[in-house]
């Protein structure tokens, strides 16, 4: 059973008791919520086919590494990061990584959240 409000996968067996899985990731939720509203038959077809814990946790997996492969990379790029870490400025260094966390979010949830 799927709860998309709270975020929790409740896996039923015949011989054990349900273990409940909860995902906090904000980009599980934007996921969940747009796919209740634009994918339904998708939607409906993971949970009633008892994959929807696997695709999730898969597609939780996939977005976050997406996201540090394309951070990792525009620090490895972008000069004035690296001169930022050269001369000691860690709020600049910080700085600069969370703006390209936000970047990397804008495509990543593009190409795998909103779909």
């Amino acid at each position: 059973m799927l709860d998309t409000n709270a975020l929790t996968v409740t896996h039923n067996t015949v011989d054990t008791e349900p273990t409940v899985t909860a995902f906090r990731s904000e980009h599980i939720k934007y996921h969940l919520h747009y796919s209740a509203e634009y994918r339904k038959d998708r939607l409906r077809k993971l949970v009633n086919n008892g994959e929807i814990l696997s695709y999730l946790t898969e597609l939780d997996k996939a977005v976050e590494n997406a996201m540090e492969r394309q951070v990792e990379k525009w620090k490895a790029d972008d000069k004035e990061y690296q001169q930022a870490l050269a001369v000691g400025d860690l709020c600049k260094a910080q700085g600069l990584e969370n703006m390209f966390r936000l970047c990397a979010r804008e495509a990543v949830y593009a190409d795998l959240v909103y779909v």
